[in-house]
């Protein structure tokens, strides 16, 4: 059969430009896939109601996520737990919870509500232990009816995402069955997705991960011991962690998720605020920076890596003072030029 020589060209460029279009379709769908990320603030609950300008400067940095921090009160001795309590501040409770939450709504952002334990006479939940089931149990109890509050509101109010704990890491390691049974009692509760805030030295050891929809890691890796931190090596000495992490995500099969990262505005930031003595330091804008510049750097091509939410935003702040100048906080300072290009060109 004889074909026009005109209209055999134009058939095959009709078929290159559908193979390419097609082609380039797939290529925007992998990697669009491999490089959504979480970019987020983990807030801090203010006395008072605030206005939404407050948290319209967080969008402004490019964040899609906030995370809500409600927090409660636990006694190392009875292990009674306390929340909602009329001492506590407006945007640790539920009413302040709420109305954040609809704010947050009312700006497209998206929410992760993430409970965190204070514990009485030490502070951080990290080390908390009971010397008997009988005071683990009481624990877990008043635990899971924190929880299965906040999983109700969040469930009301269409929350996104639910973190069921924060570096609470001698239960995870000695109490799994407790934590198996409360991912499954929050499943039933609530529909969006659920991960736990492991700290960077906990996380390894945790065995409920294929239970959870992230891999959640409160990511304060100590880096580097120097004074002023250098971006080469900070990048060289992410690399370990890093293999680690990927070990856990491969294992699971599950995103990684920084439910919490960030550096102070000091010398030696990168060596793990746990050693320091910060009131000793001089302010360092530098190191924020490049500690910043390092994380980016180092993790954005992972596809492995979900994103994170930086610690922290604070909603009712106007400029610098002696208590956060050194803080882990960006605002107000020249990190959060970098962060906000990275939340603006990676996500």
């Amino acid at each position: 059969m004889k074909v026009n020589k005109w209209k055999f060209i134009f058939l095959l460029i009709g078929f290159g430009v559908i193979a390419v279009f097609s082609n380039s379709l797939f290529f925007t769908e992998e990697n669009s896939h491999k490089i959504t990320r979480i970019n987020g603030f983990n807030l801090v609950a203010p006395p008072q109601a605030f206005q939404i300008d407050s948290l319209q400067k967080v969008k402004d940095m490019g964040a899609k996520w906030v995370a809500i921090v409600p927090y409660a009160f636990c006694n190392a001795q009875s292990a009674e737990i306390i929340f909602d309590h009329p001492r506590q501040w407006w945007g640790e409770k539920p009413e302040g919870v709420k109305e954040t939450i609809q704010m947050a709504k009312l700006l497209n952002l998206k929410v992760m509500i993430k409970p965190h334990l204070w514990v009485g006479g030490q502070g951080w939940a990290g080390d908390l232990e009971f010397e008997s089931d009988s005071l683990w149990n009481v624990f877990e109890q008043q635990y899971s009816k924190y929880i299965d509050n906040y999983i109700e509101i969040a469930e009301a109010m269409e929350v996104e995402l639910f973190c069921l704990g924060t570096e609470i890491r001698r239960s995870t390691q000695l109490r799994d069955k407790f934590w198996s049974k409360l991912i499954s009692n929050s499943r039933k509760n609530f529909s969006g997705k659920l991960t736990y805030a492991a700290n960077w030295d906990e996380y390894d050891k945790i065995e409920f991960w294929d239970k959870l929809d992230y891999i959640g890691i409160d990511a304060y890796f100590p880096l580097s011991n120097e004074k002023s931190v250098n971006k080469k090596d900070l990048i060289s000495s992410w690399q370990h962690p890093k293999d680690e992490m990927q070990k856990v995500s491969e294992k699971f099969q599950k995103t990684v998720l920084f439910t919490e990262y960030g550096y102070e505005s000091i010398d030696y930031n990168t060596k793990g605020h746990w050693q320091l003595s910060k009131d000793s330091l001089d302010i360092n804008f530098d190191n924020q920076i490049i500690a910043f510049e390092a994380l980016y750097e180092s993790m954005r091509s992972e596809d492995w890596w979900q994103g994170g939410f930086i610690w922290k935003w604070h909603l009712n702040r106007n400029g610098l003072n002696n208590r956060n100048i050194k803080a882990y906080t960006p605002q107000d300072k020249p990190a959060l030029n970098i962060i906000k290009n990275e939340f603006n060109h990676n996500f």
